[in-house]
């Protein structure tokens, strides 16, 4: 019997043909203690490196810096202030008090400067001055305050790593050296309560699925596993903070149940042209190479900017699994062993122009390109023992190719109508493109008989449109209360061509079973009203309710409406902040979300991974609803939050079930509901005033029921993330960053993905204004691999799956600015920016 792999869809699901599946009987995983142990090594190193770096740097002295930040009236309170050396470089950040006063405390003597920031002022910055032993407090620092601002307010704030804001953790990555030379998704791997699953292109929050993830405002509207793979190649030298959003306000969209993960680059202010420029250097199992440039220009009537980025990622990914299952009584074992060496070249381009018509009006358009393409050739053979007697041996030769293209165009307008009112109106069209063939060289031996030789030819295309119009509208009712309403519509079609032909007598045939064509068509109309109120100076609360209608239409080439479906859902959000002290509140909030399938979730389509083994669309798949409760406690080091969410019917991918035929089969499934208790603490600490601990960790709890096995099962989990950051500041400008992340066991459906564990280092010197120069290194234990583990007795359903990334990374980068290092980058919205995810190929 021959051996169809056919699987189609992008490298990260790995087009598992040459996978089934194997047990941790053959395949021994590195078990908690081994982990464990790992884990107080680093732990140990880390502590040995600062315990020496504390001997070298006690004798230096310590003093105060303090002053007051005031709008020429009076003291102006929660201002931002940092502290910065001569070459920008952040030493601390602190909000000042109720009358506008702040203090750094242990500083070590040195030259610096005061700046000062606060949303409706312009940023202030004091006289260089020279700290030594003796504290010194500062003449008084005066704001401005902004006569017109009809772009988006960007502050840009570097403060300490971690900061608690109404309804989002905000990450600091500005100035991060082990963060230099990652990528985006790297990057992402490493925040706090964030796991990135490359098995099935899944990124959770807080060990909820169904994220959404914005950059600069803008909504990804690639599908997920596209979205990952896209994360990927983008280089993360531009990156100044992560948002994690888990109570999104009204004005976003209500998709994705764990809520949005906002990345935002650097920025700048004040009128001129700014540039920067970095280079990388790297290997994982090959060489990385990386390169980026961005030239932002602003004046009085225009602005505009150009970024540009390339990524080249030579790597080796090694698979192994095993499947046991019993069939006519006798426990039959599939293995498998893949080397899959791959090459990913991913280019990025944006640009936008910002031209103000008149003093009350904006218009901006915005374009961005993509391109990645990415190679595979893999060699894997399978052995799959039927009897006591009998094996059958099947090597693969196998090269894929997966090529993603975008263009994308937004137009939008933002007038103020007068002082207290103003509306803007977008228009945003998106298209993507895939083009995803593959060819395999198969060889089968049936022991003992001669191997029997065959070819197949698999080619996917995929284009995808979208068209999003958007309108709102912001009137500020009072001092203390604004309102906004808006409405959205967005309409979306696919094409998923797949043709697949085999060779037979040296003439290629058309293999029907396989080929496929289907097409999705999607309105989503939308409209919400939101307020934002002061009710008194120690107490914001912020509210909005927001209704979404969906209309899906997915057909096939014999069907037209296969599904057809009509759907509307009420979405309300509530985040309330009490102050109870000086840098000391609590914040409550309540959201409720939804996560719709997507494309590759309920397609109707059959792909093969190997005789007994493969995948498949769930056309009877529903959307997840998402009710989540968080309240939380923010003190001027501490963050302390517990959250309780429910989903009704959570969406799992790649969950394994046993059909009649004892054939092991990978799709979506809705699980009954899946309920997460968690709790995070973050903690922020500094030792000394060159060195400052950085921890963050997140205890959870889950417990659900399946609901499309033959014989369903409760699954319940306990789990723990674990992230930990020392940043050690040495003389004639180098620091050293230590982190480490520690991920336990994690739930997804019935299946469990085992322990993970990440030691990363970096050293930088900084050349003032030339530039930049940093060494770093990635999982320096190599224990950052994927194992997933899954046993269900009952189901007969008993498999192992382990990867082995190679995501050892060490790496050389160089970054340099050039021009107005305060210009303020051009920042421009559009109607498109809920629409990034939920195409797919």
């Amino acid at each position: 019997m021959a051996v169809h792999i056919l699987q189609s869809g992008n490298q990260q699901n790995h087009k598992l043909c040459d996978v089934r599946v194997k047990t941790a009987s053959v395949f021994i995983p590195s078990t908690h203690a081994e982990l464990a142990l790992k884990f107080i090594r680093f732990v140990h190193t880390i502590a040995l490196t600062l315990m020496l770096s504390f001997f070298v740097m006690q004798s230096f002295g310590q003093a105060s810096v303090s002053g007051k930040i005031s709008d020429h009236d009076h003291g102006l309170p929660s201002t931002t202030v940092l502290l910065l050396t001569l070459d920008s470089a952040v030493v601390k950040g602190v909000a000042t008090d109720s009358i506008g006063k702040f203090l750094f405390e242990a500083v070590r003597p040195g030259e610096y400067v005061i700046s000062a920031s606060m949303v409706g002022y312009t940023k202030s910055f004091s006289k260089r001055f020279e700290l030594g032993a003796q504290s010194i407090e500062l003449p008084e620092i005066f704001l401005e305050e902004e006569t017109t601002n009809l772009s988006e307010v960007v502050v840009r704030e570097n403060r300490q790593l971690l900061e608690q804001k109404i309804d989002r953790l905000v990450i600091n990555l500005e100035g991060s050296i082990t963060s230099s030379g990652n990528t985006i998704l790297e990057v992402l791997q490493k925040a706090p309560g964030v796991v990135v699953n490359r098995q099935n292109n899944t990124i959770a929050m807080n060990g909820k699925s169904g994220i959404r993830v914005m950059i600069n405002n803008k909504m990804v509207q690639l599908p997920l596993d596209a979205v990952v793979q896209m994360l990927d190649g983008m280089n993360a030298s531009n990156v100044e903070k992560i948002e994690l959003i888990t109570a999104p306000p009204s004005e976003y969209d209500a998709e994705g149940n764990a809520g949005i993960i906002h990345i935002v680059t650097k920025t700048g202010e004040d009128l001129g042209t700014n540039g920067s420029f970095g280079l990388m250097v790297g290997a994982r199992w090959a060489e990385n190479l990386g390169a980026n440039f961005n030239i932002h220009h602003r004046n009085k009537r225009m602005a505009y900017f150009l970024d540009y980025s390339i990524v080249r990622n030579h790597n080796l990914h090694i698979l192994e699994s095993q499947r046991n299952y019993v069939e006519r009584e006798f426990s039959q074992t599939v293995t498998s062993d893949s080397h899959r060496e791959n090459l990913t070249t991913q280019q990025n381009l944006s640009a936008g122009i910002e031209w103000r018509l008149s003093k009350k009006t904006l218009l901006n358009v915005l374009f961005t390109g993509y391109n990645r393409n990415w190679d595979l050739n893999a060699i894997t053979q399978d052995t799959n023992r039927v009897e006591i007697d009998s094996t059958i041996v099947t090597s693969m030769n196998i090269h894929e190719s997966n090529v993603w293209k975008s263009v994308t165009g937004s137009i939008g307008l933002q007038t103020k109508i007068d002082s207290r009112s103003d509306v803007s109106v977008s228009l945003d069209y998106l298209y993507y493109h895939n083009n995803n063939p593959s060819t395999y060289d198969n060889s089968v031996n049936f022991e003992p008989a001669k191997p029997e030789l065959y070819k197949i030819d698999l080619s996917k295309t995929t284009p995808i449109r979208f068209v999003i119009a958007r309108a709102d509208y912001h009137y500020q009712l009072s001092p203390s209360l604004s309102l906004e309403t808006g409405a959205k519509s967005v309409i979306s079609s696919l094409d998923n061509n797949v043709l697949v032909q085999r060779l037979v007598n040296d003439v290629w045939t058309l293999d029907p079973t396989f080929t496929s064509y289907s097409t999705l068509k999607e309105h989503i109309h939308a409209g919400y009203i939101s307020t934002k109120w002061q009710v008194a100076k120690a107490l914001q609360i912020n509210s909005g309710l927001r209704y979404e209608y969906t209309h899906t239409v997915l057909g096939s080439a014999d069907e037209a409406n296969l599904i057809k479906r009509k759907y509307g859902y009420l979405f309300p959000s509530l985040s309330i902040k009490k102050q109870l002290a000086s840098e000391k509140d609590i914040e409550f909030s309540y959201t409720r979300r939804i996560t719709r399938p997507t494309y590759n979730d309920i397609a109707p389509y059959v792909f093969f991974w190997g005789p007994n083994t493969f995948s498949a669309g769930n056309t009877s798949l529903y959307p997840a609803l998402s009710d989540a409760l968080t309240v939380g406690y923010h003190t001027k080091q501490w963050i302390i939050s517990a959250q309780y969410t429910h989903v009704k019917n959570e969406i799992t991918t790649l969950q394994p079930e046993i059909d009649g035929k004892n054939n092991l089969i990978y799709r979506s499934q809705n699980l009954k509901h899946l309920n997460t208790i968690g709790l995070t603490m973050a903690y922020t600490v500094p030792i000394a005033s060159w060195w400052e601990l950085q921890s963050n960790l997140t205890a959870q709890y889950q417990t659900g029921k399946t609901s499309h096995l033959e014989h369903n099962v409760t699954i319940q989990l306990y789990g723990v993330n674990l992230n930990v950051t020392n940043l050690v500041r040495l003389p004639k400008g180098f620091s050293i960053e230590i982190s480490g992340m520690y991920q336990s066991k994690s739930l997804s459906g019935i299946s469990e993905f085992l322990p993970i564990g990440s030691l990363n280092a970096g050293v930088q010197k900084s050349f003032r204004d030339k530039g930049t120069l940093r060494l770093a290194m990635d999982d320096i234990l190599s224990t950052n691999n994927w194992r997933i583990k899954t046993n269900s007795p009952d189901n007969n359903i008993n498999s192992y799956f382990s990867y082995n990334w190679h995501n050892q990374f060490i790496r050389v980068t160089y970054s340099r600015n050039f021009g107005n290092a305060k210009l303020r980058s051009v920042k421009l919205r559009s109607g498109s920016e809920e629409e990034r995810r939920r195409v797919n190929n």
